[in-house]
C-alpha cells in the first residue's frame, strides 16, 4: 500500500478474473496471466488483506486474488490455462 509500489492491486486482479471467466475474454486469458506473473503482479500481494478493509462490501477481492494466483501457477507450471 505504497504510493510508488508497482503492484497492480486487488481491483486489477478482479478484472483479470472477470475477463478470464467471460467466454469472449478467454481467448486472451493467457496474455493476462502472463502480465499477472510480471513485475507488480500477483507475487507482490502481501496477503495483508488491506484491500478488504478499503473496498466496499460485496466485492470478493480475496477470492479474485486466490483464483488468479491459482491460474498463474497453472500457467507457470504446465503452460496451460485449464479451460
Amino acid at each position: 500500500m505504497e504510493w510508488h509500489n508497482p503492484f497492480i492491486g486487488a481491483a486489477g486482479f478482479s478484472q483479470v478474473r472477470l475477463f478470464n471467466m467471460h467466454p469472449t475474454g478467454k481467448m486472451h486469458a493467457a496474455e493476462r496471466l502472463r502480465a499477472a506473473m510480471g513485475h507488480g503482479g500477483i507475487e507482490d500481494c502481501s496477503n495483508a488483506q488491506n484491500c478488504v478493509k478499503a473496498c466496499p462490501e460485496g466485492i470478493p477481492l480475496t477470492e479474485s486474488l486466490a483464483e488468479v494466483n491459482r491460474e498463474v501457477w497453472k500457467q507457470a507450471l504446465f503452460g496451460w490455462n485449464g479451460w
